[in-house]
């Protein structure tokens, strides 16, 4: 699997640096390219709507998402190599900067997985003959007798016994199955995050961005995970098995949208949790 930082290095090696930073986030969450670039896209705010193609969501195991109408619409593009990888920005990213409609996106480098790589020094042009080629000191010597022509024509030597045809395998071959790669875990997933503050929770556990400061809880290490709603912020915490209580508040600007992130917590939760007591 792909890590956050070769995704990011191999758009950037494509695409620009500033193409790349306007497309891609590390968090599981878009940016809205306006006048308010630390804007999340909400449910009804799609990234067309800005007019700068379809941004990427980079989560921090590899996985590459175009951000959709609403996050449930993210069709998802799990890259393990860099061969998926190129497919997937082939198939996310435009053929054109838009920010620079006038020109063409430079073709991919030899080395697809990180930026172009300028030469350390100039090229020199090959070195120039300063003399011609010394003629041979003598002629070339002809022979003193013409090629003598066989009295009888020459047929081809026939195999002494007729071959028969290569043996066939007495069962059908298989072709050789694909190799293993690790089962990316699947399920439903929560996003919520303001300008300073993400929760994300999904098949792998609970992640906290507080000030680009990230934790991770796996769900394994999670003993119980509590939400509620205070103001216009939803509080998410979660206690670990080592009895440490963490909390994480994101800000949703709205009562509609703080409704909205509460029910699909709710459900992303008990998906996971079997609404155990303390989910």
């Amino acid at each position: 699997m792909l890590t956050y930082e070769q995704v990011r290095d191999w758009v950037r090696g494509r695409y620009g640096p500033r193409h790349a930073e306007r497309r891609i986030t590390d968090i599981g969450y878009a940016y809205a390219v306006t006048t308010q670039p630390d804007a999340y896209l909400d449910g009804d705010a799609s990234a067309m709507t800005y007019g700068n193609g379809p941004d990427l969501v980079v989560k921090r195991t590899g996985a590459v998402w175009q951000f959709g109408s609403s996050p449930l619409l993210m069709p998802l593009y799990d890259v393990r190599s860099e061969d998926e990888l190129r497919r997937a920005m082939a198939a996310l990213l435009p053929e054109r900067d838009p920010d620079r409609p006038h020109e063409s996106v430079p073709p991919t480098q030899a080395q697809p997985g990180f930026p172009p790589v300028a030469p350390a020094y100039p090229t020199s042009p090959p070195a120039t003959p300063t003399s011609p080629p010394a003629t041979p000191a003598y002629p070339p010597v002809t022979p003193a007798y013409p090629p003598v022509t066989p009295a009888y024509p020459v047929n081809p030597a026939a195999p002494a016994y007729p071959m028969s045809p290569a043996a066939t395998p007495a069962y059908p071959m298989n072709p050789l199955a694909p190799p293993a790669y690790p089962a990316v875990p699947q399920g439903p997933e929560f996003v919520a995050a303001d300008a300073d503050n993400a929760v994300l929770v999904d098949a792998v556990g609970v992640s906290f961005d507080q000030r680009d400061v990230v934790t991770d809880f796996a769900w394994q290490d999670v003993h119980a995970v509590h939400h509620t709603v205070r103001g216009l912020c939803l509080l998410v915490g979660v206690t670990h098995r080592n009895g440490m209580f963490h909390e994480c508040r994101v800000g949703a600007g709205r009562q509609k949208k703080l409704r909205e992130w509460s029910q699909q917590l709710a459900l992303t939760l008990g998906h996971y949790r079997g609404g155990s007591p303390g989910m």
